[in-house]
């Protein structure tokens, strides 16, 4: 017998006090079904006024709506596609012989989520993680002091190591690759970054592969003041100024235009700018500098997976330099966006080695506990609709590194 009939048959039963059922007499049942009926008719009349009024007063006259409509379609998405998740994890909760914590369960079936999507760029962090992370491009941070990108093959190669840092100081370079931090293979881009950052005066060990020989090197940790812009005026002609970018950080865009400004002010009128093992960075950082660099031209296209577009493009302003660029094979990301509209609006003469070919853009989004996710979000295309992805932007001039200075002052002496 269901719970529902259940509740109907005990309309027609009473219970004395000894727990015995007794059945109602006739006469006694047909009064209590009038007087019941009258109850239940005046009941539903009152309810169906009840539900009429407030359909009127909800959709005829939109008052009393709890939520838009488009809130009520994203809710029930959310409930129809991930509820079951949320219920499953209550029922671990309350499971007596479950051992697992439903809160350190989600941790690492969000990891596990974002690392089988396909998408070698994304990452789910931690509290912890994510604040070491958004160190690296929003302010100093404390660490050993290099840049790193992930190859197609999924090393985690070292693509900057930044001066007078502890990396720098025990002879790790570019170029060379990661196996494990404090003997534990890193994950990813970012597990790397988070193992390897931390308190000053920490020590770290970090396992590298040169030339198929693992070495160990051990170094303290130390606040690592990121200056992403360097620059001089050249020895070969003091009317050439160069300038190194790092890596495309928060505030990289000023500290760039204010290297030109200083390099101008010394005499300089033309430039070599010096993308080489730049692993990339923030995309805005990187469409701000060719925006002050170009005139009004197309910097770049984002394209989303549903293929809607978004185009940028540069203001009429130009700083009208006479410029080359040097690239290598680490110049990646948001460099690559430079690099391409430089090249193809016509700016500057791309010099070097074919760069690494990272031609999508990542978004992270931070939650109320302070852990975020970061995913591709989309493709970008060059100026004139070319793709980077995986084939990277071959140079107008091709050199290494033992020539690609000369390289670049023949050129801009045409």
């Amino acid at each position: 017998m269901t719970e529902e009939e259940r509740e109907l048959n005990t309309d027609n039963t009473n219970t004395n006090t000894d727990n015995e059922i007794t059945t109602d007499s006739e006469p006694e049942k047909k009064s209590r079904r009038r007087s019941s009926g009258g109850h239940l008719t005046a009941f539903f009349a009152g309810f169906a006024a009840c539900v009429i009024l407030l359909c009127v007063l909800t959709f005829g006259l939109g008052l009393g709506r709890i939520m838009s409509k488009a809130d009520w379609e994203y809710y029930s998405k959310l409930d129809t596609n991930y509820g079951k998740y949320s219920v499953i994890m209550d029922m671990i909760g309350e499971d007596p012989l479950s051992k697992a914590v439903p809160e350190e369960i989600g941790e690492d079936v969000l990891k596990k989520i974002v690392a089988d999507t396909g998408d070698p760029y994304a990452e789910y962090f931690t509290p912890k993680e994510y604040e070491a992370f958004e160190k690296t491009y929003t302010g100093d941070y404390v660490g050993i002091g290099i840049g790193i990108a992930e190859d197609e093959e999924g090393h985690i190669v070292i693509m900057t190591v930044y001066n007078d840092g502890p990396a720098s100081k025990v002879g790790i370079k570019p170029e060379d690759i990661i196996l494990r931090v404090d003997g534990t293979a890193p994950s990813g881009l970012d597990d790397a970054v988070s193992r390897m950052t931390g308190e000053a005066g920490t020590e770290v060990t970090v396992t590298i592969s040169r030339d198929g020989k693992e070495t160990d090197f051990t170094m303290k940790r130390a606040a690592i003041e990121l200056e992403s812009v360097g620059y001089t005026v050249t020895e070969e002609d003091p009317k050439t100024g160069y300038i190194r970018i790092a890596l495309f950080r928060k505030g990289t865009d000023k500290e760039f235009k204010d290297a030109v400004k200083a390099l101008q002010k010394k005499g300089c009128e033309k430039f070599i700018l010096d993308l080489r093992d730049n692993g990339g960075g923030l995309t805005d950082v990187s469409v701000e500098i060719a925006d002050y660099l170009l005139p009004a031209c197309k910097i770049m296209t984002d394209v989303s997976k549903s293929g809607s577009e978004t185009v940028y493009n540069s203001k009429e302003s130009s700083a009208d330099l006479k410029m080359v660029v040097l690239v290598n094979e680490n110049t990646a990301s948001a460099s690559e966006i430079l690099t391409a509209a430089l090249k193809e609006n016509n700016a500057a003469v791309v010099i070097g080695s074919k760069t690494f070919g990272k031609g999508v853009t990542q978004m992270s989004r931070s939650f109320s506990d302070g852990s975020a996710v970061k995913l591709t979000v989309s493709e970008y295309l060059t100026p004139k609709g070319n793709h980077v992805q995986d084939k990277g932007i071959t140079p107008d001039i091709e050199a290494d590194d033992t020539d690609i200075m000369d390289k670049a002052f023949k050129a801009l002496s045409r």
